[in-house]
């Protein structure tokens, strides 16, 4: 991190933007330290109840007013904004004028433990304070909004997990067969937006609600709210709903809540800093028709993944320190004033603000690991602490059992006995670019979980350059396989030399490199899809990763570079087919006229790889379909497998020019031997049904041009009615202020809508349930005949996620 500015402080003069600064300052009270040391604290102490916030509150107006008068001999407090006292001061004292230089670090495998938190935190107070910058640990930390009441009282965010072998087939009593979304190793669930068992599918409406749906009729059995409903307060919390697992009738959900602070008193800014956690909510519905919510906590920091592995639940979280309050620097002539109040934050930091929190609604914050199960690594790659996090899913209740280590979590691969990690070196997003890095390196860190206690620290190693997804990693006999491309994470560049590094747990915890081979891609590096398979490593290489490369890994003590097989585009995932065969899903691009010019025409293509002669991998057979997109290359779970039939299924989109579009369809095809197509079934739209308010004639040409000739106008009685639900189409409300100039009639009358036509079905699953194919789209279930393929019946059933339907009513 570099806090040198760029610019001089003339060059920021602006002689009208001084003069308004100092009419602002001259009406304005003046901003007291004491005011920011409680907005810093203010959040952490509402989580630890009213009467210790009332004493936080006054401690910290006492000491702040100390450092304001100079005083700085105290050694009996911890300032969020930056304190004093003799053992800050040494710590100061003995750091650099600049913070650590993020390309002269160099990774170890090394960790250590501390007996308790007074010994932890002394090493992380210094540590820390060596890395902190004047915007803190990074710029994307304590990030600003300005917050209005016009924005604050609904959410539309609707972050998706995306992120394969298909889990085990269940069934019922009526013996049909189930499957699980797809997943990367067989046995290890992942997190997906919809899950399936027996003859029940469940998922979220997009309104804050889990839906639970009979596969049998298409009917919702039971909806029950899992985001409390928005308040009108404009500092309320903001909550989404992103995942869950589902095991035998018991459910964890997973997102997200926004916390954004009030406003600092004597401040006159509009600024708000808000902070995220992780929401995990249980419910039960063992009786589908009557479910009901055991336990909701909320976890300091933010989901790297989880993984339900029999029952348990293996979660991994990351927090970012976000206890400490730093301050951020507005000119460049305060960044050094801003550097030295944040080293003395952490200097004078307590395990409260190191370690992560987490706490039943209404009740007191618990610390989610002990001080003595906090790894720290001998070098400092970033600060961020990633918790190993176990608990059961029967009990429905949060029971953690945790183990971390301070790193950025930014990868995880998850077996069935073990879970990996990847992190690099944190650098501040405004250096990515300015700074250069050469010989980039990756730490990996490995845990293993019982069936009790928490999760066991393994060991760490270093790989050169950076993972590439979750699939980079796998295992090769006693081994862990990781693929690795050169260089940093965020530039893409198609000269990388790609590795495959197998990494053994050598004792004392560490993980030591059996095996290496170099330059996989002869220097044309570009990585879109990797698979272990048995005896096999597959990796995509060359300019636009259309060269597969076999990796021979049947002797793991000496993997071998074997032959390679050139494809007509990039592949962007690998399922494996048994027998050392995979289904490569990719695409290719052709030029075809278009007028009087020519447009590219895509396709989406499927191809079945046979490696049985790792010399010599062949293409036995392919299949494409044109004026075609997929999601599959960055969503696996979009794909699915249907083993007993031997069947490959996913959606397309079409992807053509001019004219209506066509419907998007599901792909379904045999893949014993070569590749046939089976079926195209349509995503066919909800059926019509009559408008759920009384309709407005538009005539006036402006309005007409304005909101579409095909926008039809809803005139609700309701005046409190936000949102409308019409199948086919995408509704949004007024407002007030364009209901007076445009509809002045109808102004207190109720809410007007406007309503346009919603986008056709586009397949996002395609799941099999209790024996029968079932295309989940964002608007429908569509069910299908089992050996045909074609439509047997078609349900409205939105997901949020299309148009413009509001993610809580």
């Amino acid at each position: 991190m570099n806090d040198e500015p760029n610019i001089s402080p003339d060059d920021d003069h602006d002689p009208e933007l001084e003069e308004a600064g100092s009419r602002l300052r001259a009406e304005t009270r003046p901003l007291q330290a004491a005011s920011i040391e409680v907005g810093a604290l203010r959040r952490r102490a509402r989580r630890r109840g009213v009467v210790a916030a009332a004493a936080l509150v006054l401690a910290v107006v006492a000491v702040a007013g100390a450092v304001v008068t100079g005083g700085s001999n105290s050694d009996t407090r911890h300032l969020a904004g930056g304190g004093g006292g003799p053992e800050v001061d040494r710590i100061i004292s003995s750091l650099d004028a600049k913070p650590v230089d993020p390309t002269k670090v160099h990774l170890v495998s090394t960790v250590k433990t501390f007996p308790g938190c007074d010994a932890l935190i002394g090493d992380l107070r210094r540590v820390g304070a060596e890395h902190v910058g004047s915007r803190g640990f990074g710029a994307e930390q304590g990030m600003f909004s300005t917050v209005g009441k016009a924005v604050a009282s609904e959410s539309s965010d609707q972050a998706m997990t995306t992120g394969a072998a298909s889990l085990p087939a269940t069934g019922d009593a009526a013996g049909g067969e189930t499957l699980g979304t797809n997943v990367q190793v067989s046995g290890v669930d992942e997190l997906d937006r919809v899950k399936t068992e027996g003859k029940w599918i469940y998922d979220f409406d997009g309104r804050g609600n889990l839906r639970i749906t009979d596969a049998t009729s298409l009917q919702v059995a039971a909806t029950i709210r899992i985001i409390p409903k928005a308040s009108d307060d404009d500092f309320g919390p903001s909550d989404s709903l992103d995942s869950l697992l589902e095991a035998d009738g018991k459910i964890a959900l997973f997102g997200s809540r926004t916390v954004t602070s009030k406003p600092v008193p004597g401040d006159p800014s509009a600024a708000r800093s808000s902070t995220s956690y992780l929401t995990v909510t249980f419910v039960d519905a063992t009786d589908p028709a009557k479910p009901h919510i055991t336990d909701r906590v909320q976890v300091e920091g933010a989901l790297v993944s989880a993984r339900l592995v029999d029952g348990q639940v293996r979660l991994v979280t990351t927090s970012n320190m976000d206890d400490l309050g730093f301050v951020l620097p507005t000119t460049p002539t305060s960044v050094a004033k801003a550097l030295d109040r944040n080293r003395r934050s952490v200097a004078s930091s307590t395990a409260a603000d190191w370690i992560p929190d987490w706490q039943r609604t209404d009740g007191s914050p618990q610390p989610l690991v002990p001080c003595d199960r906090v790894h720290v690594p001998d070098t400092f790659a970033g600060v961020a602490m990633t918790s190993m996090v176990s608990f059961p899913i029967a009990t429905g209740r949060f029971a953690p059992e945790a183990t971390s280590i301070v790193a950025p979590g930014d990868t995880l691969y998850a077996g069935l006995d073990d879970v990996a990690i990847s992190s690099h070196v944190w650098v501040d997003p405004i250096d990515r670019q300015r700074l250069k890095f050469d010989d980039w390196q990756t730490a990996v860190h490995e845990f293993s979980f019982a069936t009790d206690g928490p999760p066991a620290y393994e060991g760490s190693g270093i790989v050169d350059g950076s993972t590439v997804g979750q699939f980079a990693f796998g295992e090769v006999g006693d081994a862990l396989g990781v693929v690795t491309a050169k260089g940093t994470p965020w530039n893409s560049d198609s000269d990388n030399s790609v590795d495959l590094v197998l990494l053994t747990r050598a004792g004392s915890q560490q993980l030591d490199t059996a095996s290496k081979l170099t330059d996989l891609a002869g220097g044309k590096g570009t990585v879109s899809a990797v698979r272990f398979i048995p005896g096999r490593v597959l990796v995509t290489t060359g300019v636009d990763g259309n060269l597969v490369r076999v990796v021979d890994v049947s002797d793991p003590k000496k993997p071998r570079a074997a032959g390679a097989v050139a494809l007509p585009g990039p592949t962007g995932y690998f399922h494996p087919l048994g027998d050392h065969r995979a289904l490569l899903v990719g695409a290719r691009t052709d030029q075809v006229p278009f007028g009087d010019d020519t447009v590219p025409r895509q396709w989406v293509r499927a191809q079945v790889l046979d490696v049985t002669d790792a010399d010599l991998p062949t293409i036995s057979d392919a299949w494409e379909g044109p004026w075609m997109s997929d999601e599959v290359a960055w969503d696996h779970h979009a794909f699915t497998y249907w083993p007993s039939r031997k069947l490959a299924m996913w959606g397309v989109r079409w992807a053509g020019f001019g004219g209506d579009p066509e419907p998007n369809h599901a792909v379904v095809l045999g893949v014993d031997g070569g590749v046939t197509e089976t079926a195209l079934p349509e995503a066919l739209q909800p059926p019509e049904v009559p408008a759920p308010c009384p309709q407005i004639r538009i005539d006036d040409p402006e309005v007409r041009q304005m909101i579409g000739n095909d926008a039809i106008v809803l005139a609700c009685n309701d005046a409190s009615k936000r949102t409308v639900e019409w199948p086919r189409y995408s509704c949004a409300k007024i407002d007030a202020e364009m209901l007076r100039r445009y509809a002045p009639d109808q102004v207190g009358k109720g809410s007007v809508f406007v309503c346009n036509p919603a986008p056709l079905p586009a397949v996002q699953r395609v799941l099999v349930v209790d024996g029968r194919p079932i295309l989940f789209t964002d608007q429908t279930l569509e069910a299908l005949d089992p050996q045909t393929f074609a439509s047997q019946q078609v349900t409205y059933h939105p997901t949020g996620s299309f148009g413009g339907v509001p993610y809580i009513d």
